[in-house]
């Protein structure tokens, strides 16, 4: 939220949600912290990542994220974004999602929040404005999903060995040769991480791979330098599950970040290191509404 706009407080206040527009940028980044607010954030290019202790979520234009209020979560950008920034009060959200997702954007719902972005020019409350207000949360309610969520383990075992899974994705170990590392046997390893995560070991590790690869081509790297860098040996087999899981080729992908992305929305998600190294956890502490917009002010110039 620009500093100079005294009036998204009071469009809080008075209307219980507030939008505004991310100004380009090349970086966004916040560590652990949490929010009284929900939030709904989207882009229109760039990526956003966000991370919290149960798994991980990537957003690329033309979705939108959504975090609950006083989840405790990171939060990351890469390529050059833009887009918008929605908070909710708490009380608004009770019926919608209790964890983060990655939800399509549809017409209305663009539609909705950029009538709500322009509520600071002229603050008030109004019938028209409630029923709007209505209206997107049965959108956010009614939103599709998309896969693009990285859960993680709870066991120790199992969280040692998802690590070791992100931090070298082009790793040439097997799953065997990992499960013994971090003192599991292979059948203990694929019976409780599947019950942990809903996905087997190796879905896991394709899944991790694919959503790396978002970030990496994200930041400008070609497609065939990230296939090899996310563990693939055959830049066709990564092209066919990047597909799989994003719905375009790693090369429309590439190209849309580099033209600035499809006109629609979305936001941002988690660590400050290099591709191939996690964020390590840290403490979570609760922002107020004007500590959360510094996130909009870290932004380097481009």
């Amino acid at each position: 939220m620009p500093k100079n706009d005294s009036n998204l407080p009071k469009v809080l206040k008075d209307l219980r949600v507030a939008a505004w527009e991310l100004p380009p940028a090349a970086i966004r980044q916040m560590h652990a912290h949490s929010h009284t607010e929900a939030q709904l954030c989207g882009l229109d290019a760039g990526l956003a990542i966000l991370e919290t202790n149960t798994g991980s979520w990537l957003c690329p234009p033309g979705r939108c994220m959504w975090i609950p209020s006083g989840m405790a979560h990171s939060l990351r950008s890469c390529g050059k974004i833009s887009g918008w920034m929605l908070h909710m009060d708490a009380g608004l959200s009770d019926s919608l999602p209790e964890e983060p997702k990655v939800l399509a954007v549809n017409p209305l719902l663009k539609e909705v929040v950029r009538r709500i972005t322009e509520w600071a020019t002229q603050p008030g409350v109004t019938s028209a404005r409630l029923r709007l207000v209505e209206v997107l949360q049965d959108e956010i309610a009614g939103a599709s999903q998309v896969a693009l969520h990285l859960r993680m383990p709870n066991d120790p075992a199992l969280k040692r060995l998802a690590g070791r899974l992100a931090e070298a994705p082009d790793s040439a170990k097997n799953l065997s040769a990992l499960a013994h590392e971090v003192g599991l046997s292979e059948r203990s390893l694929f019976r409780n991480f599947q019950q942990e995560t809903g996905l087997t070991p190796g879905q896991w590790r394709r899944q991790m791979q694919v959503l790396r690869s978002l970030e990496l081509l994200a930041d400008g790297q070609s497609v065939t330098e990230t296939s090899l860098d996310v563990g693939y040996e055959s830049t066709g087999a990564f092209i066919r599950a990047f597909r799989q899981v994003v719905g375009m080729t790693p090369a429309t992908y590439a190209q849309q970040q580099r033209l600035g992305g499809p006109r629609s929305t979305f936001h941002i998600l988690a660590p400050t290191q290099s591709p191939r190294r996690r964020l390590s956890s840290s403490t979570a502490s609760a922002h107020s509404f004007e500590e959360s917009t510094k996130f909009d002010e870290r932004s380097d110039s481009t």
